[in-house]
């Protein structure tokens, strides 16, 4: 199967990070997955072969052709087209749970989208370009710290990663990827109903992380809240005006949007 360098595949062979992450996924007899971007089947074929209800996404007609081929015991469910623009009522389902080896030039929106559906994905298992992966999982106070690290760790538990060598991918991508693992939270740290207003929030803070957060709120514009309110409730929060975006942990962030008075179920 040949890969195609405008889409960015490159399609995993090792064996061993395979079964990593098919063990990862903790499958239990109630299960049933969804994957996004199988390209050639390396994770689909064995994750079938367990047994498992599994519905696929994909964008590639040559790849869906060549999934139409393939004889799965039991049928999967092949549904071509963008992730981004897929109904997400059509592939998403309470308790479901997600797999990709990730197209690495849409991982971050693709996530970003999968967390709008949090309360239904109690697991996922991705892998991502490593140092996209290192902004998902960085800590307060870390260059690597931002949009995507707040908004995730709102919602996940991180509790398993790995790092996979490009020997392990055909063709070898130029960069190390890394696998993570996300465990929905028993308490989310805000309702996902206020996920758009936290990423407006957040990205607005981050696009200025060099000013204090002070300076930055100079510029609010949004329509939601002014800057005077959002100020009364940082200081509220306990929260430093002169602190820096990074200082801010994603609790820090969830605090925050909760005193504006935001819709806190």
């Amino acid at each position: 199967m040949k890969t195609k360098k405008w889409l960015g595949q490159h399609f995993l062979a090792n064996t061993g990070v395979i079964n990593r992450i098919l063990d990862a996924l903790d499958a239990q007899p109630q299960d049933h997955f969804l994957e996004i971007g199988p390209g050639p089947a390396t994770l689909t074929l064995p994750l079938n072969e367990r047994g498992y209800p599994l519905t696929v996404v994909e964008f590639d007609p040559d790849m869906v052709a060549f999934l139409q081929e393939t004889p799965f015991q039991p049928p999967i469910r092949i549904i071509q087209g963008d992730f981004m623009e897929v109904p997400l009522n059509e592939v998403i389902t309470p308790g479901i749970k997600i797999l990709s080896n990730l197209p690495y030039n849409v991982s971050v929106p693709i996530t970003a989208r999968l967390l709008t559906q949090t309360p239904q994905i109690p697991l996922m298992v991705m892998m991502y370009q490593k140092e996209v992966a290192e902004r998902i999982r960085a800590k307060p106070k870390t260059k690597a710290y931002g949009i995507i690290s707040v908004l995730v760790q709102a919602f996940y538990d991180l509790d398993l990663h790995f790092n996979v060598s490009p020997g392990s991918f055909k063709p070898p991508p130029k960069v190390m990827s890394q696998v993570i693992r996300f465990v929905r939270k028993e308490k989310s740290l805000f309702p996902v109903e206020d996920l758009e207003r936290m990423t407006t929030l957040v990205r607005f803070i981050f696009n200025h992380r060099r000013k204090t957060i002070n300076a930055t709120l100079k510029r609010w514009s949004e329509d939601w809240t002014d800057r005077a309110r959002l100020m009364e409730a940082l200081v509220a929060c306990g929260i430093s005006e002169k602190a820096r975006p990074e200082d801010l942990s994603p609790q820090d962030y969830a605090n925050w949007l909760q005193e504006l008075g935001v819709k806190h179920a």
